[in-house]
């Protein structure tokens, strides 16, 4: 994969060109100002990209390619310091960055096209996500490390970044089909080009999979099987052991539209039938229990120069919408849970609307000799309008509805009330050049919020060049996590209430980096790093499953990278990350994610029609949280291929991908209800082909 180990330029806005001076150059995603000089970082004089404020992985559309990925956590599993697991609730997936993990993972920042794509009641992506194709994604930029002093909340452990193509990207009409194992099927059709004055890229992408169907051995309900196997004639009712339901639906459609200083984007993402994998409650669930989910975005941009390029302006207006609602009854628990007290089933088919608006300001100013300011302000509304649930199951969680399955949408015994939530924010941001070898890099943001206050969150990057080849960098970061709404307002489930008065969780972060490149693209870095979070949020669970700010953890390590070219058509990528993470309470291992985990690609141009990629994953044995006495996750190791043919006739492409091509038995750590972990997918494969005119 063609990678780039850089840094986050500290005046970047996210995905907007808004210059046409030698000042674009701020404006350039990361892989395309690997090859040129930034003329005008601060002073004017020449400056190389490696002098700014963060590390950062890029993977581009044709690495997507390149590796055959089907979605982004395909492409995500190769980024050092990332783990890709899976969440508790419905087997979504995770992205734990260093080890920094919560039970939902808000902790990571998903944006597209540097909007965050977060719900306001859970905190993180969505449960009911199913993924992200990629055939409309130029590019993704992960950060790893904080960002809330650019990005705001919940920019804590890490950032992942989608930037969707423009016209220019697509450049024509491309069609493309693809056909594979579990009965997994995609179609997508773009376009991009000039219509009238106005550049427009459209991109429509579908498909469908019955998701992979490895063997859960024993989930939740085993363990409650076993605890009343001694009541005389009681009979076992858990499906397991049984498949992992991890099917779904989708719909992706991105629309681009640029004309002069403006730009318009449109963006839709449908997951329809999508199964909740091992259960919402960790027990498996054959004959329900599927959902459907609608996300919508839309944002506007303008962007202006004034003073000959020295001052330039954006200003962004966004929408996001999202809605998860239940297709087929929920059962939590099957048909006669609870010692037959629910003969039933014991059912639960929560669902919520949500709308957020944002309007902020970006101002750029480079006229003062050695600086480059950035100053931004905005406002986010977000408002939870419509929360729903039925259920068959009083709030004590164990005493059966009289009446059945009752609607209880318009009640207090709905899962979350209706709430909505208010936050200003006021960044600045100032680059200055030392001399030609020295910058240093200082900033803040202050955050508003309606529901829980204030939060300031710092920066400082102090960056040098060594010499001509090396570049050491001394960086420092704060970074929160707003208290999502259920852990705020939750009032109804006797377990994990909400609790109002929660301050946001806290994360500084201290990183040493080193970074040696070659003029025949070598290069190799090493980064350090030592983070402190205090008042994580967690539930109590002496009794009264109460929200507080408990949580302290420390977390250290090393992530390693290397880009070797071996020949003019072979080339190496390998990365290596070692990462501890400590529960200072317990004075234990946090668990959930690898303390060691590497990463291989050779990438071979064997003509220039042909080309094959090789990719190797190996995850380090996996510890557990504490009071979780199962042995250790075991270690794996697990291999793709890709061979790709182009031009097999006219504009036509062939691939071939095949994954996990030894049929390892890997595992993604559970929580203790499903007690052999989460199996993933064995040897699978598909074929793709591509059609461009």
């Amino acid at each position: 994969m063609k990678r780039l180990t850089a840094v986050v330029l500290a005046t970047s806005l996210p995905g907007v060109g808004i210059c046409n001076t030698d000042s674009d150059l701020w404006d350039l995603s990361l892989a395309e100002l690997m090859n040129v000089q930034i003329t005008r970082v601060a002073t004017g004089s020449p400056t190389p990209l490696n002098r700014a404020a963060a590390i950062v992985t890029v993977i581009t559309a044709e690495d997507l390619r390149q590796t055959g990925a089907r979605n982004i956590e395909d492409a995500l599993m190769s980024v050092p310091g990332l783990y890709v697991g899976r969440s508790e609730p419905g087997y979504a997936p995770t992205y734990i960055f260093r080890g920094i993990y919560g039970s939902l993972n808000p902790q990571a920042l998903l944006m597209i096209n540097g909007f965050p794509q977060k719900s306001l009641p859970i905190g993180n992506k969505g449960n009911v996500w199913g993924g992200m194709p990629v055939e409309s994604v130029q590019r993704i930029e992960i950060i790893r490390g904080p960002g809330s002093a650019l990005y705001g909340a919940d920019a804590f452990a890490g950032v992942i970044n989608v930037i969707t193509k423009t016209a220019e990207d697509v450049d024509g009409t491309k069609l493309g089909v693809r056909a594979g194992s579990f009965d997994t099927y995609d179609a997508w059709a773009q376009y991009g080009g000039q219509v009238a004055e106005w550049s427009v890229m459209f991109s429509l992408e579908a498909g469908s999979t019955g998701g992979h169907r490895e063997i859960i051995e024993s989930d939740a309900q085993t363990q409650f099987d076993e605890d009343f196997s001694s009541i005389p004639g009681y009979q076992p009712i858990s499906y397991a052991p049984g498949p992992i339901n991890a099917g779904y639906d989708h719909v992706d459609l991105r629309v681009d539209l640029q004309r002069d200083a403006w730009q318009i984007r449109f963006g839709y993402q449908n997951r329809n039938n999508l199964e909740t994998g091992d259960g919402l409650a960790g027990a498996l669930d054959p004959i329900g229990s599927t959902y459907r989910a609608d996300i919508a975005n839309f944002d506007l941009t303008y962007a202006k120069e004034l003073w000959d390029g020295e001052l330039s302006l954006v200003t962004q207006l966004s929408a996001y919408f999202a809605s998860q609602e239940p297709v087929e009854t929920n059962y939590l628990f099957p048909a006669g849970a609870f010692v037959g007290s629910f003969p039933d089933g014991y059912i639960g088919n929560p669902g919520h609307k949500e709308i957020q608006t944002t309007l902020q300001q970006f101002a750029v100013y480079s006229g003062w000799d050695s600086h480059r300011l950035r100053l931004g302000i905005g406002a986010t509304y977000g408002d939870v309008y419509e929360t729903t649930e039925e259920k068959n199951f009083e709030v004590d969680l164990i005493t059966p509805k009289p009446e059945g399955l009752v609607d209880v949408s318009d009640t207090d015994e709905v899962w979350l009330p209706e709430k909505d939530r208010t936050l200003y924010f006021l960044s600045l941001q100032d680059e200055w050049q030392l001399d030609p070898n020295w910058q240093l890099v200082l900033g803040a943001r202050y955050d508003h919020y309606s529901d829980f206050g204030d939060t300031v969150n710092p920066r400082l990057a102090l960056v040098w060049a060594t010499t001509p080849d090396w570049t050491t960098r001394l960086l420092y970061g704060r970074a929160f996590r707003a208290p999502s709404l259920s852990e705020l307002y939750t009032i109804s489930n006797p377990v994990a209430l909400g609790n109002p008065d929660l301050d946001p969780e806290v994360i500084d972060t201290y990183e040493l980096a080193f970074n040696h490149q070659l003029e025949n693209g070598q290069s190799y870095g090493f980064n350090f790093f030592y983070y402190k979070i205090k008042d994580m949020i967690l539930y109590d669970t002496s009794g009264n499953g109460v929200a507080a700010n408990v949580g302290e953890r420390t977390g250290k390590g090393v992530e390693l990278e290397l880009i070797q070219p071996l020949t003019d058509q072979l080339r190496l990528n390998a990365n290596y990350s070692y990462q501890e993470s400590v529960n200072t309470r317990l004075d234990d291992d946090v668990g959930y994610a690898p303390n060691n985990q590497s990463y291989a690609q050779l990438n071979w141009n064997v003509h220039s029609d042909w080309h094959a990629n090789v990719e190797m994953h190996w995850f380090g044995r996996i510890q557990r949280a504490s009071q979780d006495d199962r042995p250790p996750v075991k270690s794996a190791s697990v291999w793709n291929l890709t061979i790709r043919r182009a031009n097999l006739w006219g504009g036509v492409e062939l691939a071939l991908n095949l994954r996990n091509l030894f049929d390892k038995d890997w595992r993604s750590p559970s929580w203790t209800r499903v007690e052999y972990d989460y199996p993933n997918p064995g040897r699978n494969g598909n074929v793709t082909l591509r059609y461009s005119f």
